[in-house]
């Protein structure tokens, strides 16, 4: 049963890690959390694998047992992972506990998605500290917190291995690791408050948002936020066990005398495996594969994490799963990948850039798929299958040579709206009032200003609004909002602010037919007339030119004196229901161009036919393109197309300007949407983006 000491000798080595390695067997608390048996031994034999895969002894910080304290688990994370200097970004990382995991009720304003928590049980749990307080376990929120600063730090090639369970009921026969206090106080509210305010990752940030909205039927520490991979033990209905080692033939016990069933199991694949070529998911498939017949309960292995198709401590994908090729556009520090939204790229996706050293010191001129990233690339114009890139980082980005590929680091596609708040907002009494009550709305807090939608001043008392558009990192013209008004009206204004950009966000990930759906925008002049109105007719080409199929901003020049209809494609298989929006950054207005007439009438755009919106057949209008500011330079805007196989009510999407000096009624009037709300319908969307200058 002990883990193998050898190591297949093809096994690629991997000196870049660093690695927290946590196994406790004694308890300050025996009566309370009974001593364990195999948890060191399987931290020590976790260190072994390291080491003979080439990494420095020192580049692994372990704690056992009366050194694995609470505040010493904590420093660690700290100073040995998120503070130290010799830890390059996308450098693998490996935390790695074992010992006992427990659940408690969470306090309410933690707002979990079950009302728990799980917990990793440090040695001094259930002991009272010098300052007279109860010494909770580690709680699920913190470690989130930390792994989140982490993953922002060094990058997010880390792997979370846990040989724990939080599973409370024991079972006569099965050695579990999973303890509870019956006699624990509540856990308050302000457990680490201090530490994760030091982590400038504030209330309620993404951390907090991804707790909230985690399903509860996940494992402890299952990743959303795209963190870190976990494997773990067990389900979290589950239990971690730990068994006694003996010689089957012999009958006698064996070093070391007792071990993790996953800890060994894992151990075992991990040294026969080769790395170059090994996925986190494949792995876990060889585990589960090859279920240990010496479990007396049910104990199903763990991988969770949107990166499980990377190989195992690498940022790069395993062969299984295609690496995706890069060229240089015309554009100095522009470049294009073939994915797209279709393949869940939103703007702001990162990747990393990979190409063999061009003076390679052996014979292969293979990336080693040890290697981090070259430099890091944003997606910054997405459309269904093709994104553009940049290099956001650099004024002066490096030509890439012709066998560079690039890999997806993070997705970035977070459903809440990011908001930056200045500290002076944080500290204004008046204004955390009215933001304390945008509470239930989609939106995730950021500490940095990266990446985010919304960021919010203080200027002489009132609330400075800037929003993000089309163009990366540049925001539009400030809006204020006066501290004059009514608590109640602010708080409607900056809803639909963050509404604006909330369903400018809703998109069907599995894209069933973005790819069949068109739209062109082209310029009226007058034709034929009738008695009742005068008729349309189209010339000149489509203004939107490739950018819908590309993804790209689409310019159009502001002009009173021509008018502007649109045409929409379905080379679907599907009849649809076409709706089509025009979101306005200047203002935050939604407008509609054109929906059906209503629920009892039949699909107007049937499949393998198009349709015309302000001429043509039909009774729509046209309509103009001008500035909403006559005072603009330049503005932007999205069209939006919608389809759907069933008459759907998008009332809610429609919205007045926020920012209009009426008072402004916030009052929707059809259900909001919410992630699922159509999965029974078959739809998808399409989006233009656009910038509007001054007429030519």
């Amino acid at each position: 049963m002990s883990a193998p000491s050898r190591i297949d000798s093809f096994q690629r080595k991997v000196p870049k890690i660093h690695a927290l390695i946590i196994g406790i067997n004694k308890y300050k608390q025996p009566h309370l959390h009974p001593d364990l048996e195999g948890c060191v031994s399987d931290a020590k034999s976790m260190l072994r694998y390291f080491t003979d895969l080439g990494v420095p002894e020192d580049h692994c910080l372990c704690l056992y047992n009366e050194h694995a304290t609470r505040d010493a688990i904590l420093n660690a994370f700290m100073n040995h992972l998120i503070n130290n200097p010799d830890i390059k970004p996308f450098d693998p990382i490996v935390i790695y506990f074992a010992g006992y995991g427990d659940s408690m009720p969470a306090p309410e304003s933690w707002k979990t998605a079950d009302w728990t928590t799980g917990m990793i049980l440090p040695h001094d749990a259930s002991t009272i500290d010098e300052k007279q307080c109860y010494n909770h376990g580690i709680p699920e929120l913190t470690l989130r917190f930390l792994l989140y600063k982490l993953s922002q730090e060094k990058g997010n090639n880390i792997t979370l291995i846990l040989d724990s369970s939080q599973f409370k009921r024991n079972t006569r026969g099965v050695r579990s690791r999973s303890s509870h206090d019956p006699n624990a106080p509540s856990i308050p509210d302000t457990l680490d408050l201090e530490l994760r305010k030091s982590l400038s990752v504030d209330f309620p940030a993404e951390t907090e948002h991804e707790l909230a909205s985690k399903l509860s039927s996940r494992s402890f520490m299952g990743p959303t936020l795209e963190t870190h991979i976990l494997l773990a033990a067990c389900k979290s209905q589950e239990r971690a066990q730990e068994i006694t080692n003996e010689d089957f033939d012999l009958g006698d016990i064996i070093e070391p005398k007792a071990s993790g069933v996953f800890t060994t199991a894992l151990l075992k694949e991990l040294r026969k495996c080769d790395l170059s070529t090994m996925s986190y998911a494949t792995l876990t498939r060889k585990l589960l594969a090859d279920p240990a017949s010496y479990i007396i309960q049910p104990q199903t292995f763990q991988c969770e994490g949107r990166d499980r198709d990377r190989l195992v401590f690498s940022v790069q994908n395993s062969i299984l799963k295609r690496d995706i090729g890069v060229v240089q556009t015309s554009e100095k520090g522009v470049y294009r990948v073939n994915i797209g939204s279709a393949q869940g790229v939103v703007p702001g996706t990162e990747f990393g850039v990979f190409y063999p050293d061009p003076k390679p010191s052996h014979a292969s001129s293979h990336t080693d798929s040890t290697s981090t990233p070259r430099m890091i690339l944003a997606a910054t114009d997405v459309g269904p299958t093709i994104s553009q890139l940049r290099n956001l980082r650099s004024n002066g980005p490096p030509e890439i040579p012709i066998d560079a590929y690039v890999t997806i680091l993070r997705y970035n596609d977070h459903d809440g709206v990011r908001i930056w708040v200045d500290e002076a907002v944080r500290q204004d009494k008046f204004w955390q009032g009215v933001l304390m009550k945008l509470d239930p709305l989609p939106i995730v807090w950021v500490a940095s200003r990266i990446n985010h939608s919304l960021e919010l001043f203080l200027s002489n008392g009132d609330l400075e609004l800037r929003g993000s558009h089309w163009i990366p990192g540049q925001f539009g013209g400030p809006h204020t909002l006066k501290r004059a008004m009514e608590s109640g009206e602010l708080v409607n204004r900056i809803d639909a602010i963050v509404y604006f950009y909330f369903n400018l966000k809703v998109q069907n990930d599995q894209a069933p037919v973005r790819d069949k759906l068109g739209i062109a925008l082209r310029e009226l002049k007058a034709g034929s007339t009738s008695q009742r109105s005068p008729g349309y007719e189209a010339q000149g080409g489509d203004l939107f030119g490739d950018n819908v199929l590309a993804g790209t901003v689409a310019t159009l020049h502001a002009d009173l004196d021509k008018v502007f209809g649109l045409k929409i494609t379905n080379n679907s298989e599907h009849d649809f229901f076409p709706y089509v929006l025009y979101y306005d950054f200047e203002d935050y207005s939604v407008g509609s161009l054109y929906e059906p007439p209503g629920r009892t009438t039949r699909a107007q755009l049937l499949a393998g036919t198009s349709m015309t919106i302000g001429y043509g057949p039909g009774t729509s209008s046209p309509f103009q393109v001008d500035f909403t500011n006559p005072k603009s330079e330049k503005e932007y805007g999205a069209f939006v197309l919608l389809v759907f196989s069933e008459w759907v009510d998008l009332a809610c999407f429609l919205q007045d300007s926020p920012l209009t000096t009426d008072s402004f009624s916030n009052e929707r009037r059809c259900t909001e949407y919410r992630p699922g709300i159509w999965d029974k319908l078959a739809w998808d969307s399409l989006v233009v983006r656009i910038e509007m200058v001054k007429g030519k």
